[in-house]
Order: C-alpha cells, then sequence, then structure tokens
C-alpha cells in the first residue's frame, strides 16, 4: 500500500490540519513585511496635514467626537461670519475721521467700543454653547452610558469643557486682523491689545464654565440655558460698567486683576462639577408635592399659603367646573411643577438680589432703569416657560395623544398660554413690586404738585405695567411659536432668544453706537428714536421727562411706547393666529377617518 502523505501547514505538525481544522495564530509579518508596513505608514502619514496630525493627537475621545460634530456644522461658519460682521461693522461706523489732533481721543473710543462689543457678544454666545453639554446627555438617557464606560470623568468633563470653550477661543482669535488695523491709529499700543485679549480669553473661559456647572446641576437644558444667562448677563454689565468707568480698564496691568479672579472661580465650578460627576445622577424627578421642605435651603415654596398658591396653586381633587380648561389647569398645577420648584426658586432668589443692586436707581429717580432690569427680567423668564409648550410633547411622544383628544385645540392652546403668561406676570410683579410704593410714594411727575403730582405717578405706573405686559404678551407667543416649528426644546430656546436680541437689542446697540460716533449736532434724534420702536427699552425710556445736560433741563422724549405696544401685540396675535391654525389643522388631520 502506499503510505498516506499529510500536507501539513508551515511550521505545524502532522495530523494538524484539514476541514474544519483550527487555523493557526497569524505569526509576526517577515522583516521585510514589517519594513513594508512601517513605510505605508510614513507615506499616511505624510500626506496628513499639522491640522490632522494634532486631531488625533488629542487623547481624549470625548473631545474629538465634540469638536468633528461641532467644527462641521454650517452653523459653525455661519456663527463665525455674524461675529466677523459685526464686529467689523461696529469698526468702521466709529472709525474716526476728524483732524490728527483730535484722532487719539476717538481712537481710544473706537478700541473700547470694540472690546466692549467682543464682551457682550461672548455673553451671549457663551450660553448656547456650554449651557446643554451635560443636560444633552441626561435628556436622552445617556448619561448613565457616558459615566459608565472606561473614559473617567475628569476626561469627560474636560472634554465637554474644551469643546464648549475652543470654538469661543477660535471666534476671539479670528478679530485679530480686525483690531490690528486699529493699531493704525495714534494712542492704540501694544499692552492695549494683549490686556484686551487676556481678558476677552478669561472671560470666554470663565462663562463657559458657568454654563457647564449648570448643565452638571441641572437636568433640563431650558432650566440650564436660563439660570446661566441669569448669571452671566449681570457679570457682563459689570464689565461693561468698569470699561465704560476706567480708561485704562484694557490695559494688561488692569486687566489682569479681574482676570485672575474669573479664571479662579473657573477653577472652583471646576472642581465642583468634577465631584458632581463622581455622583450617582438620579433619573427620578420628585413632583412639588414630594418635596420634602426641611432639606430645602433658602426660599422655600408652601403651595397652600398665600402668596404662594398664586405662583404655584395646590392640586385640587374637585372636579373641573363648567366650561373649564382642563389644559390650563393641567399646566399650572401639575406639569410645569412635575419636575420640582428648585428652578422656581432660584429665580426667584436670583432676582430679588439683583433687584437690590437696581434699587439704587430708583434714590437716583431714575426709574426706567429700574424697569429695563424687569424688561431683562422677562426676556430670561418667558421664554424659559413657553419654548418648552409643544417640543416636550413631542419629545415624550404625547403630542399625537393632545391631537387626538376631546380637548378642543383652542383649548389646547390657549391653555398653555395662560399658564405660561400667568408665571411670567406674577415672577415680573414679584421682582417689580417696589417700583409701585416708590411712583405712589417717593417719584413724581415733573411740574406737579398734590393731586396731579399723584395722578401722574398713577399714570406712569399704568403706562409701565402695559410695556411690561405687552412685552410678556409677545416673549410668550414667540417661545410657543418656535416651540410648535422646531423639534427640540433647545433649538426652540436658542431661536427665541435670537430674534428678541434682534428687536429688543439691536436697535438700542445701534442707537448706543450712533451716539459715540457722530456728533450732537448731527444727530436725527426723533428718527432715531422711532427706528428703535421695536425695543421695549426705548419705549421705557419715551414714558417721563428726561435731565438732559448740564443744566438739568427737563425735556420729552420721542413718545414711541404707544408704537411699540401695537407692534408687540399686533405680533403675539399673528403668531398665536398661525399656532391656533396649525394646531387645528395637525388635529383635523389626525382625527380625518382612513
Amino acid at each position: 500500500m502506499a503510505e498516506r502523505v499529510e500536507v501539513t501547514p508551515e511550521g505545524g505538525a502532522p495530523g494538524e490540519a484539514g476541514a474544519g481544522a483550527a487555523v493557526p495564530p497569524a505569526e509576526a509579518p517577515p522583516a521585510h513585511g514589517r519594513e513594508a508596513m512601517r513605510e505605508a505608514r510614513e507615506r499616511l502619514r505624510e500626506k496628513r496635514g499639522l491640522a490632522e496630525r494634532l486631531f488625533l493627537a488629542i487623547d481624549n475621545p470625548v473631545l474629538r467626537r465634540e469638536l468633528l460634530t461641532a467644527l462641521r456644522s454650517n452653523k459653525a461658519f455661519i456663527l463665525q461670519f455674524i461675529f466677523l460682521f459685526v464686529l467689523g461693522a461696529v469698526v468702521r461706523l466709529a472709525w474716526p475721521e476728524e483732524e490728527i489732533s483730535t484722532r487719539s481721543e476717538r481712537a481710544r473710543t473706537l478700541f473700547r467700543i470694540f472690546g466692549q462689543g467682543q464682551l457682550v457678544l461672548l455673553s451671549v454666545l457663551s450660553p448656547a454653547f456650554s449651557a446643554s453639554a451635560m443636560t444633552m446627555e441626561k435628556e436622552k438617557r445617556a448619561i448613565d452610558l457616558l459615566m459608565t464606560s472606561p473614559i473617567k470623568p475628569g476626561t469627560i468633563l474636560m472634554g465637554k469643557y474644551l469643546s464648549s470653550v475652543l470654538y469661543l477661543f477660535l471666534l476671539v482669535f479670528s478679530t485679530i486682523p480686525i483690531v490690528s488695523v486699529c493699531m493704525w491709529l495714534p494712542g492704540i499700543d501694544p499692552h492695549q491689545i494683549a490686556g484686551l485679549y487676556v481678558l476677552l480669553m478669561s472671560v470666554a473661559a470663565s462663562f463657559g464654565m458657568i454654563g457647564l456647572t449648570c448643565s452638571t446641576f441641572f437636568h433640563r437644558s431650558q432650566i440650564s440655558l436660563s439660570i446661566t444667562y441669569l448669571v452671566v448677563l449681570p457679570l457682563a454689565v459689570i464689565l461693561l460698567v468698569f470699561s465704560r468707568a476706567f480708561d485704562g480698564f484694557f490695559v494688561l496691568g488692569a486687566a489682569i486683576w479681574p482676570s485672575g479672579l474669573l479664571l479662579f472661580a473657573t477653577f472652583v465650578m471646576y472642581q465642583a462639577c468634577l465631584k458632581r460627576l463622581r455622583q450617582p445622577f438620579d433619573p427620578v424627578f420628585k413632583a412639588a408635592e414630594e418635596e420634602d421642605i426641611s432639606t430645602q435651603t433658602g426660599l422655600v415654596l408652601v403651595r397652600d399659603r398665600f402668596p404662594d398658591n398664586l405662583l404655584a396653586p395646590p392640586k385640587d381633587d374637585a372636579l373641573l367646573p363648567d366650561h373649564g380648561n382642563p389644559i390650563y389647569q393641567k399646566e399650572i398645577r401639575s406639569e410645569i411643577f412635575g419636575r420640582g420648584t428648585l428652578f422656581l426658586r432660584l429665580i426667584i432668589q436670583i432676582s430679588m438680589f439683583l433687584s437690590v443692586v437696581f434699587l439704587t436707581f430708583l434714590y437716583l429717580k431714575k426709574e426706567y432703569v429700574f424697569v429695563d432690569y424687569l424688561v431683562v427680567f422677562t426676556m430670561l423668564v418667558a421664554p424659559a416657560f413657553a419654548c418648552n409648550t409643544f417640543t416636550q410633547e413631542r419629545e415624550r411622544g404625547t403630542l399625537e395623544l393632545l391631537l387626538t383628544t376631546l380637548i378642543h385645540p383652542h383649548q389646547v392652546v390657549s391653555g398653555k398660554f395662560l399658564a405660561c403668561f400667568r408665571l411670567s406676570l406674577f415672577l415680573t410683579a414679584l421682582v417689580g413690586v417696589t417700583l409701585l410704593f416708590y411712583l405712589l410714594v417717593g417719584g413724581s411727575a415733573p411740574n406737579t404738585t398734590g393731586l396731579s403730582a399723584l395722578v401722574g405717578r398713577v399714570g406712569f405706573f399704568g403706562v409701565y405695567l402695559l410695556i411690561l405686559g405687552g412685552t410678556i404678551v409677545f416673549e410668550t407667543a414667540l417661545g410657543m411659536f418656535f416651540s410648535l416649528v422646531c423639534r427640540s426644546t433647545l433649538q426652540s430656546m436658542i431661536m427665541t432668544y435670537s430674534v428678541i436680541l434682534l428687536f429688543f437689542g439691536v436697535p438700542m446697540a445701534v442707537k448706543a453706537l450712533l451716539y459715540l460716533t457722530m456728533p450732537a449736532e448731527r444727530l436725527p434724534e426723533e428718527s432715531i428714536a422711532w427706528a428703535c420702536f421695536t425695543s421695549p427699552f426705548e419705549a421705557i425710556y419715551s414714558v417721563t421727562w428726561k435731565q438732559v445736560g448740564s443744566s438739568m433741563e427737563l425735556r420729552k422724549p420721542t413718545m414711541i411706547w404707544p408704537a411699540y405696544l401695537g407692534f408687540a401685540l399686533t405680533m403675539s396675535g399673528i403668531l398665536m393666529g398661525y399656532i391656533y391654525g396649525t394646531f387645528e389643522r395637525w388635529a383635523t388631520k389626525v382625527n380625518r377617518p382612513q
């Protein structure tokens, strides 16, 4: 018999080959194979640019993922274009055109305006990048997966922080070509430019950390965004006041001190966030009825006592009265406070603390500044309650259930609107009740005495109430409109705040720029005032007589507050009409028999 010859793999023993036999582990390639792989890697490395090498060198998977999603989006390029366009327009409008002898002072004014413009833009943009960094993970139910991954909590926190701050740094550094043009002017030296950018980097780092801190300690993006703005905007106002009061505020020697304080606060907040991340997150929220009052610090809300029951009425077991609105009762008693009263208590405490600062203007008989503060307060509060009226139904998958109920769409929309309007109005009244006592007791109308002075003060108070009420109506309607057309609550809030700033803030910024750059005799004051009729700040300023010049002469400003009220109420009617029509059309489409 012929011998059976077994074909074995190279280096293997006989009997190990055949069908179904295990494939032996791959051995190291020969020397020439390793050399070829090394050469291939070298060629691939040579093809990579410097940016790709730096990106691959980042040893933080969270940061790499966030940078990929953020910097590749069209929003990043559009936002950078708008940022540079606004600052370029400011420099062009404020560019001095006087003789050489006076250009030095105007150049310093231009540089100060440029720095103030960047501070304002950073205070507006920084919460939008960082205030939802961690809350988005919580809302998507991905926070537990992220925290149980092999990534360390410090790596996660640093990745989230740098992903939100690095883009702000990019915006700041992209303005260097614009500010370098200002060095052609006399009166500006490199120490001022260095001090400006040191301060701007510190502001971006601290404001971004404030948003990340709120995002770490709160569970909803809308709450985190509102609290962040409520903290960031007063800090920005303080920096703006110091920059206007001191000419050398942006000099490197003076900018070191506020920058050091901001960076120290950033370090403290970072440590607090790191400590919170090392603790488990509780996904179960306690409603207002389940909160333990004895464990709460600071302000406590007792829902069955006055005046807390006006803000947060307790649940009622009685039957709904005839012609009642069940959606309104659900929203005001259960829905808004279904996640507890922490957000409401923080809003009240922070706003009351800030109102003490603005009471100084009542003592100086500048009550319109205090009313301006109330308008800013409504800009923060009203969208926070209105921007999730429909998006929360869509995110929870209950929108179709709401459309198929026997409740008329008119009741659904009106119930949600009234609940949001009631909360915003009550919170504003709680903060601004001091204004009532001032106007009825301390304030006085010009050129009036006795009973006529009292009637004048009552009239002023009534006009202020109309302006505040119209502003809240417009902000609530705008928030509900974007909540209807946007897919998420965060998108709705960003769009609402953007439009509010466009109507309320941009006209006043342009007006301030014109007053700083144009001679007083060339200013068409009445035309400028009418161009700002969409802003409640200009409407408030036009209510009472103002003291002008060093002679303290009383002058009546251009009365545009009726035009503003007409604009706010008309726009609110148009927006609510669209919401009513769209919601009813959706309900008809869902309930239509197939």
